[in-house]
């Protein structure tokens, strides 16, 4: 006799089925779910992939930005900067630090976009919105252009403003040296004439004024009037001595020179007027190789011309100090290297020697220091307006080249290039 607590219970043919249905549906599930998990890991996969993709493209696009030639600077509609591409930096001086998240006119010192910027500026912008501005730069004033336009989704929605930057330095200059030079050909066409028409005249009233002095009384007012015409004549004739040596097409005969022995010459001449004048003078000979291929005597007239201007401008100081300064380097920079004409210049840049001659004078306008070196231009009632242009004329026949810098109240320097062998033959 079987005990109940062995018997078995059995199952109904129906609760079997219901178990192997819910076996099934279990195995379906997990089924479900391991292809879920597969679906996952492939999306993450792609999603990972795609990220990379745009990790890629990104940073293509970022480097195509800054290695465009031109300066690129994003802004959101607020003016802030979103990008700011490494030639922005170049042209402009500020790193790129400095500049991202910056208000733009803040940090250029200047409206490079209008303010502010309502739907009225927005919509300036969109039809096209430019700026030309100066900055300065290394202590080097630079002219730039902006050219300014609206970026907009597919829909027409503003996203923000990208302003493309240009340095217009270098042909603003090439622009102002072409046209000085068609002055200069113009006016000193005019000046030989002029010069050969007065000159023979001129010698004619000197000559009878003389034999008229010789009849003159000593003490005589007749005497004094002669004086007076003598006085006026021989000024009259070394304007116009200085117009046909401006103006006469000779060739300059250069030798091997070393500038600083022509310098320390010209300080101890120049110290006898300077002294009475009241200035003081420094030599400061750093140059690691002082010689170059030039012309002495007209090195010379160069210096006294530029040394006299610096005394005539600090008159009303009183005295102040006119500085020599001497120095060797390479010279990089393409504002300065397009100046030396004929020369092959290489990526290395050009081997120079400097002379930097500083005073502490009343400096200069912006006006005067564009017309400087310009034929009968000056600023004295008694000048003739050819000593600078003659300067000029002298430095460029060495092939070198002439920089100014100067404010008012900040007193002038002339810098004069001159270009060198790397070994200084």
């Amino acid at each position: 006799m079987q005990h109940p607590m062995d018997k078995t219970k059995e199952l109904s043919p129906a609760s079997i089925e219901e178990k192997r249905l819910l076996a099934r549906a279990f195995e379906a599930f997990n089924s479900s779910i391991e292809k879920l998990r597969a679906y996952q890991l492939k999306l993450e996969e792609q999603i990972r992939e795609l990220k990379h993709e745009l990790e890629v493209k990104n940073q293509e696009l970022t480097n195509i930005l800054q290695s465009l030639p031109s300066g690129l600077i994003v802004t959101d509609l607020a003016g802030r900067i979103l990008n700011f591409n490494r030639s922005a930096g170049a042209i402009t001086g500020i790193e790129r630090d400095a500049a991202m998240g910056a208000e733009i006119n803040a940090l250029m010192g200047h409206a490079v976009l209008p303010h502010p910027l309502d739907d009225e500026a927005l919509s300036l912008i969109s039809n096209g919105y430019g700026q030309r501005f100066k900055i300065t730069k290394d202590a080097d004033t630079r002219t730039l252009e902006t050219d300014t336009t609206l970026t907009v989704s597919e829909d027409g929605q503003r996203l923000g403003i990208i302003i493309n930057l240009s340095d217009t330095t270098l042909i603003d200059r090439l622009k102002e040296e072409a046209e000085r030079k068609r002055r200069l050909a113009a006016m000193g066409e005019i000046a030989m004439q002029v010069a050969h028409e007065v000159r023979n005249p001129l010698g004619s009233i000197e000559l009878f004024v003389s034999m008229m002095k010789k009849d003159a009384a000593p003490g005589s007012d007749e005497l004094e009037m002669i004086e007076h015409i003598l006085g006026a004549t021989r000024s009259m004739n070394h304007i116009i001595s200085n117009l046909l040596e401006y103006t006469r097409p000779r060739p300059v005969e250069l030798d091997l020179i070393d500038l600083h022995e022509i310098l320390t010459d010209f300080v101890g001449f120049a110290n006898h007027y300077a002294n009475a004048q009241g200035v003081v003078i420094s030599f400061l000979p750093e140059a690691e190789n002082p010689r170059i291929q030039g012309n002495k005597e007209l090195l010379k007239q160069v210096f006294l011309n530029i040394f006299m201007n610096a005394c005539q401008a600090m008159e009303e100081e009183s005295g102040g100090s006119f500085t020599i300064h001497t120095f060797s380097y390479v010279e990089r920079d393409p504002l300065v290297l397009q100046r030396f004409q004929g020369r092959v210049l290489g990526p290395e840049g050009l081997q120079v020697l400097r002379i930097a001659l500083r005073d502490t004078g009343k400096g200069m306008t912006e006006e005067v220091k564009r017309k400087l070196f310009d034929p009968f231009f000056t600023t004295r009632e008694q000048g003739t307006g050819l000593g600078m242009s003659i300067v000029y004329k002298t430095i460029a026949s060495h092939g070198g080249t002439i920089l100014v810098h100067s404010e008012l109240g900040s007193g002038s320097e002339f810098s004069l290039l001159f270009p060198q062998e790397s070994d200084g033959g």
